[in-house]
């Protein structure tokens, strides 16, 4: 049944690619997608009083691990690792899909998609929330891409906005352009999601590549359902005063992405200590073993899941043991 989806998807890819250049998107649906996948764990997630909540208002916090950009490190979107993680307490996975790039969606946008579906599908079996990322990165402006981004939605959304596990994610790190341009980008896509998920969560991504999270209340995008996106890179950057007032005025965010650097082991033990004390969600970057200080795996180790303690960098071995921790 899952091939026989993800062969209509790619099919209806090419089709809906044609339409968008006319800037039109049809509201077409098949159904029967979510069918048959294990869920069952998964509650509903909405935002109230500016908070992660379930569908009875208990706060929720998310806990887990982004990919690095599955294009490169696709290897560890596997059912192995989201087991590995479920298994250490964690209860997201974030998947991490660049859009610029020879290798990104723009350009052979039928190869990771089959990435997303696979990793949408495994999340839901191993019981986990999946965020699905459209990672802009070098193309910081959302709108240079919108008809693509337009399109990607469309079709996650339709093949899957049935599952309850499904968080977007509708631009990465915006930069070089102003709050109002992403705000008429989010304007263009979050309809495209609703469409299919009347009551998706989206994730917002902030000016100056997540970091400004001011504009969140000095002039909020107006949908009940949001949450603001804040990066973090401990070590790197020297305090996080915006999140903190950011919560103290109740706005709604979403840590989508954070992670160590050298010598950030204290910075970011302080970091996730806030994290824990506030309730707030958030995804470490990353899980692969590049050989770069934010790197969960280690550059030397070469299994794919079922890591031991061993296996990790000394930034990988704290992000486990926050994932494990209980209230």
């Amino acid at each position: 049944m899952v091939l026989r989806l993800r062969k209509t998807v790619i099919v209806r890819l090419h089709w809906i690619a044609a339409v968008v250049l006319l800037s039109v998107v049809p509201a077409l649906c098949f159904t029967g997608c979510g069918a048959g996948r294990n869920h069952s764990e998964i509650v509903p997630l909405k935002v109230s009083d500016g908070a992660l909540c379930d569908g009875q208002g208990k706060k929720v916090q998310l806990r887990g691990v982004s990919t690095h950009g599955i294009a490169w490190y696709g290897e560890y979107l596997n059912a192995g690792a989201m087991q590995s993680v479920r298994d250490a307490g964690g209860n997201v996975i974030r998947i991490a899909m660049y859009t610029a790039g020879e290798e990104g969606y723009v350009l052979d946008p039928e190869t990771n998609l089959e990435r997303v579906f696979s990793g949408i599908e495994d999340a839901a079996a191993a019981g986990l929330y999946v965020i699905v990322d459209w990672h802009i990165l070098q193309d910081g402006d959302p709108n240079e891409h919108l008809a693509e981004a337009i399109t990607f939605f469309d079709v996650v959304a339709s093949g899957y906005g049935d599952l309850p596990n499904i968080l977007y994610e509708i631009c990465n790190e915006p930069s070089g352009v102003s709050w109002d341009s992403i705000k008429e980008y989010a304007h263009a896509v979050i309809p495209v999601i609703r469409r299919y998920d009347a009551d998706a969560v989206i994730l917002l991504g902030m000016p100056d590549y997540s970091t400004q999270l001011s504009y969140g209340w000095i002039d909020p995008f107006p949908d009940d359902n949001l949450l603001y996106t804040f990066h973090y890179y401990a070590g790197e950057h020297r305090n996080f005063g915006m999140l903190k007032e950011a919560v103290e005025r109740g706005i709604p965010v979403f840590v989508s992405e954070w992670g160590v650097g050298e010598e950030g082991i204290g910075d970011g033990e302080a970091f996730a200590d806030y994290l824990w004390e506030n309730g707030i969600s958030w995804c470490a970057w990353s899980l692969c073993n590049k050989d770069e200080p934010y790197s969960l795996i280690r550059s030397d180790v070469t299994e794919l899941g079922g890591w031991k303690s061993d296996d990790l960098t000394e930034c990988g071995r704290m992000i486990f043991k926050e994932l494990g921790r209980k209230r």
